[in-house]
């Protein structure tokens, strides 16, 4: 019983040791304001445009068919109109995602920062890096922002 007893204290301290190895450590957290990309960067307002632009004429294409098709033939086009609308805004999504996540990693690497976060998540004590990810998605430092 003294033995199991000893391992236990051994691996609980193990344990212990490992997660105090961790405090203190040097990597900082910084945070982006994906609501103020969203809002403010041109490039993603581009492809936010593109998807109204899609959904107008995926709607207007659906609207030229309305009086030319049966119930059932109409139901299959709207249900098609949807599914191409649903790739559609998901693509695009995707490709604002890819933008702001390269832009967010280069200036981590360049800040020695380890971890990038939403803004929403981490409540104080992280370096905001939301305006200088603005600034290379729209053009600024870095040429590789628009993909």
């Amino acid at each position: 019983m003294k033995s199991i007893w000893k391992k236990t204290a051994c691996a609980g301290l193990l344990a212990a040791a490992a997660l105090l190895s961790g405090c203190g450590s040097e990597d900082k957290v910084a945070v982006v304001d994906y609501q103020q990309l969203m809002l403010k960067s041109e490039t993603i307002k581009g492809i936010q445009q593109e998807i109204v632009d899609k959904n107008k004429e995926i709607s207007e294409r659906l609207a030229n068919q309305e009086g030319t098709l049966s119930p059932d033939e109409m139901k299959k086009k709207v249900a098609d109109a949807q599914q191409e609308r649903a790739i559609f805004v998901q693509s695009k999504q995707r490709q604002m995602q890819s933008i702001v996540e390269s832009q967010c990693a280069a200036i981590a690497r360049e800040k020695n920062v380890g971890i990038v976060m939403q803004k929403m998540a981490v409540p104080a004590g992280a370096v905001d890096i939301t305006d200088e990810v603005l600034a290379r998605i729209d053009g600024g430092a870095s040429g590789d922002a628009k993909k």
